[in-house]
């Protein structure tokens, strides 16, 4: 029950504090896997692969990963809502007051501030989950088709889906190859 509480006590700050999409709510993961040990870099790299494949918001897709993988059906349900909570609460008040401040030049200083902060978390996210690729390869077939699909992206612009799902392809390949030898 402690875990319980502590895992909606998590989340909930996560859904408090996290602006800019999902992946901004990485750091607040890769601080629990620091405080509690709840889940590995490994197992968060592969929650991350998981949530940008499946259909929903990615940051509620881990969070029902991490919920699930700490305490079962109950824990997901537990961590989903725990991070729903405030967004839907935040989402109202600012829907509410936005129009009726939106030309506010403090709305508009604090909104202006929010943005890099999101791309400076954004990048630190990036970088973590290159050097966990690097540092947790099976082989180094991770890191040489992340490298391609980078490169891709600046080279060929096209939904992000579009990589994930050719990703995950390659990956049914590479696993189906290593299964017949």
């Amino acid at each position: 029950m402690n875990n319980l509480i502590l895992l909606f006590f998590e989340f909930f700050k996560v859904g408090l504090f996290t602006f800019g999409g999902g992946y901004a709510s990485l750091p607040f993961l890769y601080n629990m896997i620091d405080t509690y040990h709840w889940f590995t870099h490994f197992e968060l790299t592969q929650f991350i692969a998981i949530a940008g494949l499946t259909p929903g918001p990615v940051g509620l897709n881990m969070a029902t990963f991490a919920g699930y993988n700490t305490e079962g059906i109950f824990g997901s349900l537990v961590a989903s809502i725990a991070l729903i909570i405030p967004m839907i609460i935040i989402t109202s008040f600012v829907f509410k007051l936005y129009k009726k401040f939106s030309q506010n030049e403090y709305i508009k200083t604090i909104l202006y501030v929010l943005r890099p902060t999101s791309c400076a978390l954004l990048t630190f996210v990036g970088i973590k989950l290159f050097k966990n690729l690097i540092i947790f390869p099976k082989d180094y077939l991770a890191l040489i088709l992340a490298l391609i699909l980078f490169l891709m992206t600046f080279r060929f612009p096209r939904n992000p889906a579009v990589y994930l799902f050719g990703g995950a392809l390659f990956g049914i390949f590479v696993w189906f190859l290593k299964a017949l030898m």
